[in-house]
């Protein structure tokens, strides 16, 4: 008679007699022998169980949690060491360099054409004033669209990665857009400064700023803040309404009196102080930039999609 053998011993032992093939269990039903040796099995793995518990992996938790305690700052201790000049400078030189590959490609040829026809304009009017009439509106348009693609979405990454960086995604957002309202008004500046100095000298060019920069910085406020307050469209929208009320204001404020200025004179009044190169205009330009940019570093919203 064939026993069973030493691996048919141990399963039986340890999983039961339900665990062998029929032929094995008929067999340990009919010999005392083998079903003594399965009780012994089954015996040795009981009190081993019970000696040696079964190992279990940790909790996440558990293992986790006091690397994060002992990383906490103890109250009283030194803050951390921050950057040095040097290693901020060469980040914001970096940060800047990364957000101006994500500007629309097509954005800095549009705005270059722009100007030259704006200075182009601005040398042939046969005054600064009159000139003023062109560089305005013509100034406040490119700088306010530029402001708006600089906050149009596909050219912001998920805010999801963005969290996880060193630097806050409102810094990201706010290089990208300082990057191309800087450029844009320079060079606002220096088409108002050429025409200026062949008209007549830096008066005649602080008249030419005048007439474009304040209604360019509300107008493009205004055009940022809708974009992240809602979507490209509002901003768009907001922009749009902006640039149309300071051509309104400037148009109608062009002439030396109420005859000159016509019917919109009494508009000119109205909007004036507001879509025109002011306090005012000024105080809401910053005001609206620090709302759109409160908004950005709220971690529960991103840029609309659209």
């Amino acid at each position: 008679m064939t026993h069973l053998d030493e691996e048919q011993i141990r399963l039986a032992g340890g999983r039961g007699p339900g665990g062998l093939a029929a032929a094995a269990r008929g067999h340990l039903d009919g010999c005392p022998e083998c079903a003594a040796r399965v009780a012994g099995t089954a015996r040795l793995g009981a009190v081993l169980r019970a000696a040696e518990p079964e190992a279990r992996p940790p909790s996440f938790d558990a293992l986790i949690a006091p690397a994060l305690a002992a990383e906490r700052p103890v109250r009283g201790t030194a803050p951390a060491p921050g950057l040095s000049a040097r290693a901020s400078l060469r980040l914001a030189a970096g940060l800047v360099a990364r957000q101006a590959r994500m500007v629309p490609r097509l954005l800095w040829p549009l705005s270059a054409v722009g100007f030259a026809v704006l200075l182009a304009a601005a040398l042939k009017a046969p005054s600064a004033g009159l000139g003023a009439l062109f560089l305005g509106p013509g100034a406040t348009l490119v700088v306010t669209v530029g402001a708006l693609a600089a906050c149009e979405p596909r050219r912001d990454p998920r805010m999801e990665p963005m969290r996880t960086m060193r630097v806050p995604p409102v810094a990201v957002w706010l290089s990208r857009l300082a990057l191309v309202l800087g450029a844009d008004l320079a060079a606002a500046g220096a088409v108002s400064l050429a025409a200026g100095l062949v008209h007549g000298g830096p008066g005649d060019a602080a008249v030419l700023a005048a007439s474009w920069l304040g209604p360019a910085l509300l107008g493009s406020a205004l055009a940022v803040f809708g974009s992240v307050w809602r979507s490209p469209a509002v901003g768009a929208a907001l922009g749009a309404s902006s640039w149309l009320a300071s051509a309104l204001a400037a148009a109608a404020g062009a002439g030396a009196g109420p005859a000159a200025r016509g019917p919109l004179g009494p508009l000119a009044d109205t909007i004036g102080p507001v879509w025109s190169t002011g306090p005012v205009s000024l105080l809401l330009a910053a005001a609206l930039l620090a709302w759109a940019a409160r908004l950005v570093a709220r971690e529960d919203r991103a840029l609309p999609e659209g």
